[in-house]
């Protein structure tokens, strides 16, 4: 018999996606009488506490946590407090889980020798066109970066994963989860737990699927609070900058001084702005290729540029803030 686990699932007016999500996960190949399942809710006002109701009526396993504080980290924090099993499974209410999924992870986690937390491969998906597009942009290297938790088809240790799957013990050596990290907390939990517990390892036999951003402008919101709270990491983790994170704050760099070149009259700040253009759009050309449709070129040259100039926008705007709350003290 597999060992029993304890499944925290932060929410927070998610009535489009929760049924979905806890469904997946009770349809699991994990033995149910070894499953507790733990939504801890931020107090939603749609009908999203409404459905956990029904689905409580359906599954025993299902407890219902209130978390006044409303954010992600502060949820996760509860959850681990009331878990009453050795092994947590932290699950997005975004996601849909394959039928192996906590089964994998837990296998991940007990066979991997110095293994702190196993995660696997997300897949984005959507119910827009443009969702679909941003689905497809956010798989490709040109959009995220060597992320492996995108695509990777080998075990592997990483620097993080989507949720994962860890022992109650090693939150608790770590001091848990950081509540001053509203966003970017998962990189941050992973860094002190990979420095101070053991391996971060992506095995892509654990699979999920996750409801992706459906417009460009929630996509721009969504990298942007990446990027600014991306900074914030670095601040208290000076070596957990990585290229893949680097590279916009570069290209944003980059693109400004190549304005205030071109706008003083030197044709050289034509340079990088045309090698982005070309890039971009030879990329997006691929990809429309690939996937046979060449409607995707009219969305992903934009899609691209909105995920890399909002990461990269983000970051040096809390850059900025910072700095000038220090020099103005």
């Amino acid at each position: 018999m597999p060992p029993k686990i304890s499944i925290l699932i932060p929410t927070l007016n998610e009535e489009d996606f929760i049924e979905e999500c806890v469904l997946s996960l009770m349809c699991d190949s994990y033995p149910l009488e070894q499953i507790e399942v733990l939504i801890i809710d931020g107090g939603s006002s749609d009908r999203t506490l409404e459905k956990i109701t029904t689905l409580q009526q359906r599954f025993k396993q299902i407890k219902h946590i209130h978390n006044s504080k409303m954010i992600v980290p502060a949820a996760m924090n509860i959850g681990i407090k009331h878990a009453s099993n050795p092994i947590i499974v932290w699950c997005g209410s975004h996601a849909k889980y394959d039928k192996d999924y906590l089964t994998h992870s837990v296998q991940a986690l007990l066979s991997n020798t110095g293994c702190a937390s196993s995660g696997g491969v997300i897949t984005p998906i959507a119910k827009t066109e443009t969702g679909k597009a941003i689905a497809i942009a956010t798989c490709n290297q040109f959009g995220i970066g060597n992320a492996s938790y995108r695509y990777a088809t080998e075990k592997t240790i990483v620097d993080t994963v989507f949720g994962g799957c860890f022992y109650k013990s090693s939150v608790n050596t770590i001091g848990g989860f950081n509540e001053e990290w509203v966003r970017n907390q998962d990189y941050e939990f992973n860094y002190r737990l990979r420095t101070h517990v053991g391996n971060i390892v992506l095995d892509p036999s654990i699979r999920c699927q996750y409801y992706c951003r459906e417009s460009i402008k929630k996509l721009a919101q969504q990298y942007y609070s990446y990027g600014f709270w991306r900074f914030r990491t670095l601040q208290k983790h000076p070596q957990s900058l990585t290229p893949r994170q680097t590279a916009p704050v570069l290209l944003v760099v980059g693109l400004t001084l190549s304005l205030i070149l071109g706008l003083s009259g030197y044709i050289i700040g034509l340079l990088l702005p045309m090698i982005y253009i070309t890039t971009n759009i030879v990329v997006s050309t691929f990809v429309a290729i690939k996937q046979k449709k060449w409607r995707l070129l009219t969305k992903l040259p934009i899609i691209f540029t909105t995920i890399h100039l909002s990461w990269g926008s983000g970051f040096i705007c809390n850059a900025f803030q910072t700095v000038s709350k220090r020099t103005s003290k």
